[in-house]
């Protein structure tokens, strides 16, 4: 063996420190450090897209409660026997387009037949025509009415269709008179167009870049029947492809969501070439300063990602942090998860409020009706529920007009909401001009009371109304329900039922008079 000198030795011993550290550098990067970034940067983009996604489900959640408003009223089951002229002149004006944000209306009677058909662009206020709703020519198009039904009940389909003018979002909904019943006379269908402005919502409401993709694509992550469910990403991407289908799953269109963080750090850069050269100077300081600048901050900011994870609630990620590209994927999470909880309290709010009048909608009023009767059973805590109905409400409309009617909702919902003063009471808006109240544990006499001080608030209103027989101004007629602890049977009571015995007194404060109360108790069965 030839003899070498310590100089050679000692540089051959460096050499090879530096290839075991150089291997141990590139080692922790490639297995550790960027698999660690890689994941939180996929955990992102899925993020990203379920927020997509479910911006886009809240679109048509819109759109549908919109068609359900016009399709489930007496007005419009009235108007697809009568064809009157009147209800078309006053429901759809172009402003109606407009403040709505739909594209179109479209009254098919039960045999498919167009009854009323209006396109109206809402943004560029243009006359449309659409043809998507002649059966004979497009015969798969049928697919998007939904089954028809005379049972107590609101059939209706959504999704998305290709029309003359480009992809539309649309809702179907069964035409059905304000209780939900009668026969079939028909379906409302309302078309939303995809357009510009509908990415460029999506794209300030999920932090991404979303645009129409007017090429063909090879493959999409979504599939027809579940465009809405979050697929989880295998890999980091600069975008994602969503497909959305019709009712035939037939292509409509693509989204593209175009990540802001969608490339990994390359393993060998310029500043890695300056970390390798500084480190073959200083190995024992770089050792430290990569302990505590590089790897603890991976480590925290992973683990702060696995906690989000496991929690049910989101909170804000650490920002501080030495590497810039975990600052930046740090702020864009948090971005996101500021986003999503916006969204979460708007969509929660929008699911039990009447846009019109602000106070509870008749989806929240089931709600509080099941919860009080499980505090009736649980508890023994008795309530009453009582529907309020506003007296010639159809002449005051057809008189004064739809704006004048909508300013007496609101002035008739404040005053009822005003009379809830308890934090158990509960005023709600049932449908139309019918709104019905819940008072929690109140005697027979406290309940009378009550409801002459709701009279005579309404009396103190003082909105004229030119065309009722009884009042010179607006009254109303209520039906109570009184529900004790002695009508649960069997640990049970029927929502039903309490519905019922209210809508019953309403019933008979109309037929004696009107602009007065009648209290029936539920054990009576007074149906």
């Amino acid at each position: 063996m030839k003899n070498i000198t310590f100089n050679q030795l000692q540089l051959r011993i460096l050499a090879l420190l530096f290839i075991l550290f150089m291997s141990a550098v590139f080692s922790y990067r490639y297995f550790v450090e960027l698999p660690k970034l890689e994941a939180s940067m996929v955990k992102l983009s899925e993020r990203e897209l379920s927020t997509l996604t479910s911006s886009i489900g809240s679109s048509l959640d819109i759109l549908s409660r919109t068609n359900y408003d016009y399709a489930v009223w007496t007005s419009s089951y009235d108007f697809m026997l009568t064809k009157d002229n009147e209800y078309l002149e006053e429901n759809f004006l172009e402003n109606t387009f407009t403040s709505l944000k739909v594209d179109g209306f479209f009254y098919l009677d039960e045999y498919f037949r167009p009854v009323y058909t209006k396109g109206f662009h809402h943004t560029k206020l243009t006359d449309l025509t659409f043809s998507f709703y002649d059966f004979k020519k497009n015969p798969g198009n049928l697919k998007i009415l939904p089954a028809p039904t005379i049972k107590n009940e609101v059939p209706f389909k959504n999704g998305f269709i290709n029309t003359i003018y480009g992809p539309a979002m649309y809702s179907a909904t069964q035409i059905r008179d304000t209780s939900m019943n009668g026969e079939n006379r028909g379906y409302l269908i309302i078309i939303y167009l995809l357009e510009q402005y509908f990415v460029e919502n999506m794209s300030k409401n999920t932090q991404v870049n979303v645009k129409f993709l007017n090429n063909e694509v090879d493959t999409y992550i979504m599939e027809p029947d579940d465009w809405k469910y979050q697929k989880h990403l295998q890999e980091v991407k600069q975008y994602t492809d969503i497909g959305l289908y019709d009712e035939n799953e037939g292509l409509v269109t693509v989204l593209r969501l175009q990540y802001s963080e969608g490339i990994l750090p390359k393993l060998i850069n310029a500043q890695s070439l300056i970390f390798i050269f500084l480190m073959s100077i200083f190995i024992y300081i770089m050792h430290v300063l990569i302990s505590n600048f590089i790897i603890k901050p991976v480590k925290g900011f992973a683990l702060d990602i696995k906690k989000q994870n496991s929690c049910d609630a989101f909170a804000p990620l650490d920002e501080k942090h030495s590497v810039r590209e975990l600052v930046i994927v740090a702020k864009n999470i948090n971005q996101l998860i500021a986003t999503v909880q916006r969204q979460n309290e708007i969509l929660a709010m929008q699911t039990i409020t009447d846009p019109l009048t602000g106070i509870m909608n008749k989806r929240g009023l089931m709600k509080e009706i099941e919860l009080h009767c499980d505090l009736l059973i649980r508890e023994n805590i008795g309530f009453t529920l009582v529907m309020a109905d506003i007296d010639y409400f159809k002449s005051y409309n057809d008189s004064e007009g739809h704006l004048e009617g909508d300013l007496a909702l609101n002035e008739v919902a404040r005053v009822l909401n005003d009379e809830c003063k308890r934090s158990g009471d509960i005023c709600a808006r049932y449908g139309g001009e019918e709104f019905t109240l819940i008072f929690s544990s109140m005697s027979d006499a406290d309940l009378n009371k009550k409801l002459n001080d709701v009279m005579s608030a309404m009396k103190n209103l003082s909105r004229n109304h030119p065309c009722s027989p009884i009042s010179e101004h607006i009254t109303i007629s209520m039906g109570a329900a009184s529900v004790k602890p002695s009508d649960v049977v069997d640990f049970k009571v029927s929502v039903n039922d309490i519905l019922k015995v209210a809508d019953n007194g309403l019933y008979q404060a109309k037929n004696t008079g009107r602009n007065r109360f009648v209290i029936n108790s539920l054990s009576e069965k007074s149906l």
